[in-house]
């Protein structure tokens, strides 16, 4: 797209220069999409939209793109020659043309309303009203038409009403710029009161409320220049329909500027400031400054052999004395009309960025060799030993008292003075961020500009940074100047910034709070959006109110009372939605898409014609995004594999000012599923899942059941057989044996000595040995005696007989609820043998009189004790004599736990513990 931008200074009033805004001139051609060069008619619609008639067609502009209307059905082989374009306040566009016909825009297509009538020379359409109704009638000549659903019908005796309809209605269109009457001239009365109309030898000019007059040229045009309409639109901009030269906006420009045309030696400038005389010294790129006032401008070289020393920094002290530091280089004092070097013994201070004096009157100097200070006789270095880190200083501003602030290039913020320099707080926020600026406002309060960083406040104990999600529109500050008026102005790469102070303070009690910027650029008529910071002073606020800020095509000058913001919302549209790359027509209800997931694309503008380029946006899927998404200047927003389900697209817009559009754009979306992604296909596989879970479940619970069962019998069997064995035994070998015991007894009684006694006497005793073996056996076999009840009882009878033949008395204590709960086989047995174990140690090792078993159910389980009153051991003898580790081994392969405990000389307590499923309360 060609841009023509030109940046017109009102200079034909020397005297009234400074004061009045310059004026930006933009034009589009049909290189830029605009039809034709030939301009005829502007309006703009109720919706927002501006439209354009020229010589080849009619076109919608939304400020970036002109998007052609054209004629409908077999019309498109007809070449029309459109005249006026009107439009209605219910939001319809009509286009008149030469011929005497009109047509009705709708659906963005030309439809015809009123045929032209066939004769040489046709009267045209210059007027359409519609009345309370919203009747539409045309004056086409000096005849009326009411345009009916049939066709046109002609008004034969129009009442006063639609007389006075038509009357408000010319001098409406001749106050906004068109000549209803082809004879007459278009001027336009704008709202602030300005008259844009022709002149014979300038062209277009503009009449202030001061009566001055200012002549408005256009690019690409020379003077003299007809025009053939003007139209001022919502945002104040005022629009030029040119005879050949395309489509031009005019408006009022933000900034001034000052540049090699008003005699400035360089273009690119790295500082400036106004002194106590009102004279401003300018700091260039190439060599010395330049001295500017409102009767001209004069060169000052810092060196006049040699060469060229650039300035870098300047400072005027309260002696009213002109200290300049040149770029990478030394120190220099004006004296005399001239400059004359400073510290020419000494390396510092050299190679300045920033200088400043405290109200004691000391000078100091900050660049690339850190810091320096000089009482009128001295330089003093300031380093680590005075708290001040070997940085680079950038920027340095007086504190409170007699102290200073100091910038450093590595994003330190330090103050200080003649006693030496502490750091603000804890650096981490700000650290690495080149410090551009510093401006105190109060003791609590100071504000730090950052290369990178974005804006920071120092509220006397934290740092608080404002950066992109606090809507800082670039984050690459050079300079801060406050106007006086409530308001910070800021230097950037990306333009010129402002913020209101009262908003900035606000957001800091949380993000809910508005914070509006307004950023100027090459479309308010800067040069170039980078601002020049690195040197000081990088922005000056003078005496007259106005703000100077360093560029690199020169200085620019803004008057903070003369920007105007623009307040106008952009209304934001939809202009298509594309479902995986197909266009949809939007309708009042959800656009179908799917199915299954779906790539949802949309595109949409917002209006604003004073700075198209700078309208941003933010989008949000609601259904799938809570949060809005940022687009920035991007019109298209997609969304990748969007998942079956209802959403809703919104879209809002902010002007160049800041100021949001009133209520978003939106559309509604369905997404259908997959028939498998289906709610109903989702319940039945679910059911059919869980129904085949069930028979599933069902089988295996059944096949365990068989199995449990096949178990139990092949258990019952084994315990009937076990019965068998043992009641065999019993019955069986264990009366022979009772019986061979009893024999041999006799037979040893008889009075004969014999030499068989002896051996008949140890035949008894073994055969009684052997009965009561085989009697634990059948006790150990027996099924019937697998319980809990049954090992106790068995466990205190076996006691009380194996003690008694031992000579020893016992004394038990066994819980009477012992329950009979079932108790597997080996687990009894094996309690059982290492309770046996236990009473064959006291019986063997304990020389005790007197044991005693005590049998408890307690929460760990089954508790077994046998205590005695024998001789005890020591700890030493407790893994050797005494059996410990067998019955240790013994209940663990039970599942249970065996302990002892004994003092020598007072017994042994032997405690064997069998975890048990139920936890009983005993009672004893």
């Amino acid at each position: 797209m060609r841009l023509l931008i030109a940046l017109l200074l009102t200079c034909l009033f020397p005297l009234h220069a400074a004061e009045r805004r310059p004026m930006m001139v933009r034009v589009w051609q049909s290189e830029d999409g605009l039809p034709g060069n030939v301009v005829r008619s502007m309006v703009q619609s109720a919706d927002g939209y501006l439209w354009v008639a020229t010589a080849e067609g009619v076109a919608r502009f939304d400020g970036i793109d002109f998007d052609p209307i054209e004629p409908d059905g077999e019309l498109r082989r007809v070449r029309f020659a459109f005249w006026r374009l009107f439009s209605l306040p219910d939001g319809r566009v009509w286009v008149a043309t030469f011929q005497g016909g009109l047509f009705r825009i709708r659906d963005n297509r030309l439809e015809q309303v009123v045929r032209p009538p066939q004769m040489s020379r046709p009267p045209r359409v210059s007027q359409l009203v519609a009345d309370a109704t919203g009747s539409v009638f045309a004056m086409r000549g000096d005849e009326i038409l009411l345009i009916a659903a049939e066709g046109p019908v002609p008004v034969t005796d129009p009442s006063d009403d639609m007389q006075a309809l038509f009357a408000r209605d010319y001098e409406k269109q001749v106050a906004g710029g068109r000549a209803v009457v082809p004879e007459n001239e278009p001027f336009l009365q704008s709202r602030s009161g300005e008259r844009w109309s022709g002149d014979a030898n300038a062209g277009l000019t503009v009449t202030g409320t001061d009566g001055v007059v200012t002549p408005v040229s256009i690019p690409g045009i020379s003077h003299p220049y007809t025009f053939n309409e003007l139209l001022e639109d919502r945002e104040g901009n005022v629009w030029v329909a040119t005879p050949v030269n395309g489509l031009v906006r005019v408006r009022h420009g933000r900034v001034d500027l000052l540049s090699t045309s008003d005699g400035l030696f360089e273009r690119a400038v790295f500082a400036v400031l106004e002194d106590s005389g009102g004279k401003w010294w300018i700091a260039n790129r190439r060599s010395g400054l330049d001295v500017w006032t409102d009767q001209g401008t004069r060169h000052i070289d810092l060196v006049t052999t040699g060469n060229r020393r650039p300035a870098a920094a300047i400072f005027e002290d309260r002696d009213k004395r002109l200290w300049v530091g040149s770029r990478g280089g030394s120190v220099f004092l004006l004296k005399d009309g001239s400059f004359e070097p400073q510290f020419s013994r000494s390396q510092t201070p050299s190679k300045v960025r920033a200088i400043q004096q405290t109200r004691d009157g000391l000078m100091w100097f900050g660049g690339e060799n850190g810091l320096a200070s000089f009482d009128g006789t001295t330089v003093r270095d300031f380093g680590p030993e005075d708290g001040f880190p070997g940085s680079d200083v950038t920027v340095l501003v007086t504190g409170p008292g007699k102290s200073i602030f100091a910038g450093t290039s590595d994003g330190r913020v330090l103050l200080g003075g003649r006693d030496g320099f502490r750091q603000l707080g804890n650096n981490t926020p700000i650290d690495h961020w080149w410090i551009s600026g510093l401006h105190p406002v109060g003791d609590k309060e100071l504000w730090a500009t950052t290369l990178g960083g974005g804006l920071f406040l120092w509220n006397g104990s934290t740092w608080h940074r404002f950066a992109t999600a606090d809507g800082i529109p670039d984050l690459r500050l050079t300079s801060i100047l406050d106007d006086g008026q409530g308001h910070f102005w800021f230097g950037s790469l990306g333009g010129i910034l402002r913020a209101s102070r009262r908003e900035l303070l606000m957001r800091l009690q949380g993000a809910e709070q508005p914070l509006h910027w307004l950023r100027l650029d090459r479309s308010d008529g800067l040069p170039t959006r980078e601002c020049i910071g690195g040197y000081q002073p990088a922005g000056w606020r003078g005496d007259d109110g106005r703000l100077w800020f360093p560029t690199g095509s020169g200085v620019v000058r803004v008057r903070p009372d003369l920007v105007e913001v623009n307040k106008v919302p952009p209304p934001v549209y939809l202009q298509s939605t594309r479902v995986n790359g197909r266009q949809q027509e939007h309708s009042e209800g959800a656009i179908e898409a799917g199915p299954g997931r779906t790539r949802l694309e949309f595109r949409f503008v917002g209006l604003s014609y004073s700075a198209p380029e700078k309208v941003t946006y933010r989008a949000r899927l609601d259904g799938l995004d809570d949060t809005w998404r940022e687009l920035g200047d991007q019109r298209v927003a997609a969304f990748e594999a969007v998942p079956p389900g209802r959403y809703t697209f919104e879209v809002m817009a902010v002007n160049g000012d800041g100021v949001w559009s009133t209520q978003p754009a939106r559309v509604s979306i369905r997404v259908t599923p997959h028939f498998w992604e289906s709610a109903w296909f989702i319940v039945g596989v679910t059911g059919l899942t869980l129904l085949c879970a069930a028979m599933a479940g069902w089988a295996i619970a059944r096949r365990r059941m068989k199995r449990r069962i096949q178990a139990l019998k092949i258990r019952h069997a084994r315990e009937a057989e076990r019965a068998r064995i043992a009641r065999d035994l019993h019955d069986d070998l264990g009366a022979s044996l009772t019986e061979i015991s009893i024999l041999s007894a006799l037979a040893a009684e008889e009075e004969d000595e014999s030499s068989m006694r002896p051996s008949l006497n140890q035949l008894s005793r073994k055969a009684k040995s052997v009965v009561g073996t085989l009697d634990e056996i059948v006790w150990a076999v027996n099924p019937r005696e697998d319980t809990l009840r049954s090992l106790v009882d068995y466990l205190a009878a076996y006691a009380r007989d194996f003690l008694s033949t031992a000579g020893i008395s016992l004394r038990t204590d066994i819980s009477r609820s012992i329950p009979d709960q079932p108790l597997d086989t080996t687990v009894r047995h094996g309690v059982f043998m290492a309770a046996r174990e236990a009473l064959n140690n006291l019986v063997k090792h304990s020389q005790a009189s007197e044991a005693r078993l005590s049998v408890h159910l307690t929460p760990r389980g089954l508790e077994i004790q046998i205590e005695d009153n024998g001789r005890g051991f020591s700890q030493e003898w407790e893994a050797k004599g005494y059996g410990v580790t067998h019955l240790s081994e013994r209940m663990q392969a039970c599942g249970g736990d065996c302990s002892l405990t004994s003092i020598p000389g007072t017994g042994v307590t032997v405690t064997l513990t069998l975890p048990l499923l139920a936890d009983p309360s005993p009672e004893t």
